[in-house]
């Protein structure tokens, strides 16, 4: 039987359900929408990790800057427990000690009401200074040139220490303890290699007192607080020196108490003599402790050439008796006449107080 001459056909490769053709298209639409839904997802899920990352940072801020005013009212807290923040906070708040605080000069009259006091207290108290500024000390053998210790008296402010430091001769400057109207005073000593504390005591004249000015009425244990607490703020300084105290001086009781505590204490005292009737002398031989008196004012009058005058007399003193202690205030007149005393003091040696 002879062959069929008409080949068998193959099947077409597009026949059937499952052809190629269908099956690349069906995963290529698979894979699409996989993509798109993928993508979908992926883009919700980087807006939703956007916006907690954001809500995080906000908490994280919100955390931050609580901790920056938990941390701001933790320092007010200690600053306003320092002892002389309260102290000063009867009167108005007084910024922390470390600032530099902007200085406002005391009124003119300030410093001449105390000078006013003085005079009042010292009438030819000069004049009857006889003995050396040196109590309970073994005699000195004069050698050479003259000592003059020159202190000054009043110092609070920066304006003034400026002035001080222009002086080209050692000088010993006395500062007051800190309060509202001059906080820095801790600071302004620091910066000098010898100073000393200007200690407010009563008077009989001066109308103005510092801040816990030591008074006559005071008990032991009064005084003893407020030196320790000066001692505190000025642990670098043992020699003070009362500011005003013509009432408080004149008081042996006053006396005693204050050279009992600051020979305890270990510090020194060194009697301005606002008054002749003073009792330092008689209390330092009780307590056996060395006493150091002022010998002469430079500025009773704020006149230029009254306080060369004055500056010629305690030059004329130290010479007499191989030592003398001068006290001056920081008034500007007082502070240039000592910037340019150099040819005036060249017959004497200029000494901080201690090395007398």
């Amino acid at each position: 039987m002879a062959k069929s001459s008409r080949k068998k056909r193959k099947p077409s490769k597009s026949q059937g359900f499952f052809s190629k053709k269908k099956i690349a298209i069906i995963l290529l639409i698979f894979f699409t929408s996989f993509a798109v839904v993928y993508a979908v997802n992926y883009f919700q899920l980087f807006k939703t990790f956007k916006e907690k990352k954001q809500e995080n940072n906000d908490k994280s801020t919100e955390i931050l800057m609580d901790k920056m005013k938990k941390m701001l009212d933790d320092e007010k807290n200690r600053i306003d427990s320092y002892p002389y923040i309260k102290e000063a906070k009867k009167l108005p708040p007084v910024t922390k000690q470390q600032e530099v605080i902007k200085e406002k000069k005391p009124p003119k009259e300030t410093h001449l009401s105390e000078i006013e006091d003085y005079k009042k207290s010292l009438q030819n108290v000069d004049k009857k200074i006889k003995k050396p500024s040196h109590v309970n000390k073994k005699k000195i053998i004069f050698k050479g040139k003259a000592k003059l210790a020159i202190i000054i008296d009043d110092v609070a402010f920066a304006h003034q220490t400026r002035l001080i430091k222009k002086i080209p001769f050692k000088v010993s400057p006395s500062f007051f303890p800190p309060t509202k109207l001059h906080p820095n005073t801790i600071n302004l000593a620091k910066e000098f290699k010898f100073s000393m504390i200007h200690l407010p005591t009563e008077a009989l004249h001066f109308g103005r007192p510092e801040p816990d000015t030591l008074m006559v009425r005071d008990s032991i244990e009064t005084i003893r607080k407020r030196i320790r607490q000066i001692k505190n703020w000025f642990p670098f300084i043992t020699y003070y020196n009362n500011h005003t105290g013509s009432k408080f001086t004149a008081d042996y009781k006053s006396m005693d108490k204050l050279i009992k505590v600051m020979k305890e204490e270990k510090l020194h005292f060194v009697d301005s003599r606002t008054t002749a009737q003073t009792k330092g002398p008689v209390v330092a031989k009780k307590y056996n402790v060395h006493l150091y008196q002022r010998d002469i004012f430079l500025d009773n009058s704020i006149d230029k050439k009254l306080i060369k005058k004055q500056l010629k007399k305690a030059i004329a003193i130290a010479k007499r008796h191989g030592i003398a202690v001068a006290i001056g205030h920081p008034h500007e007149n007082t502070l240039k006449v000592l910037i340019n005393a150099k040819n005036i003091l060249k017959d004497v040696d200029l000494v901080y107080l201690k090395d007398l």
